[in-house]
C-alpha cells in the first residue's frame, strides 16, 4: 500500500496553542479504531487534557480502522463535510 509506505507518523511541526478562544471552535472527533465511549473514558481519566475543555464536541464512529482514508473513504468524506458545517 503505498499511503502506508509515504505516510508519516506526524508530518510537520508540533504547534502549542495557547489562545483560550480555541475552545469555542467546534471540534469533531471521528472514531476510527476507538468507539466515542473509549473517546469519552480517556477524556474523563485525563488522558486526553484538550478535549473536554472544547465546548462543542462531537464524537462520530466510523469503524474503519487506522486508514478510514482508505477502507471507508466515502463514508469519512460525508462525516468531515457535515463537521464542516457545524
Amino acid at each position: 500500500m503505498r499511503v502506508g509506505r509515504t505516510a508519516l507518523p506526524r508530518p510537520g511541526a508540533v504547534v502549542q496553542l495557547e489562545d483560550n478562544r480555541r475552545y469555542e471552535v467546534p471540534v469533531t472527533l471521528i472514531c476510527p479504531e476507538f468507539s466515542p465511549a473509549q473517546a469519552q473514558e480517556w477524556m474523563e481519566a485525563g488522558e486526553v487534557p484538550e478535549l473536554p475543555l472544547a465546548k462543542h464536541l462531537e464524537l462520530v464512529d466510523i469503524d474503519s480502522g487506522h486508514w478510514p482514508m482508505v477502507t471507508r473513504p466515502r463514508v469519512l468524506a460525508g462525516l468531515l463535510a457535515k463537521a464542516a458545517t457545524r
